[in-house]
């Protein structure tokens, strides 16, 4: 079948991987569902991350600070919501 998603192949730590696979016995959601859904859910901050990094690599201490305050907050906003489910 087609896909417009891009592959990616990762190596997992074994602590990682074996509590992975748990997951997805236990629920009966497929491994790759999963991660796809945790960043997912996560991508606001994984966006946010990035820029703090490009403004700390130009020397902008407070834009980093800022922005990593931010990325953490929207972090923890997506743990209080799961919480919430």
């Amino acid at each position: 079948m087609a896909t417009n998603k891009r592959r990616l192949t990762i190596s997992l730590p074994k602590d990682v991987d074996d509590a992975l696979a748990e997951f997805s016995e236990v629920t009966g959601q497929a491994q790759s569902a999963f991660v796809v859904s945790c960043l997912s859910e996560n991508v606001e901050s994984l966006k946010l991350l990035t820029q703090a990094i490009k403004e700390a690599k130009s020397g902008n201490v407070s834009g980093y600070e800022a922005l990593m305050a931010q990325a953490l907050g929207s972090s923890l906003l997506n743990v209080t919501n799961l919480k919430e489910k």
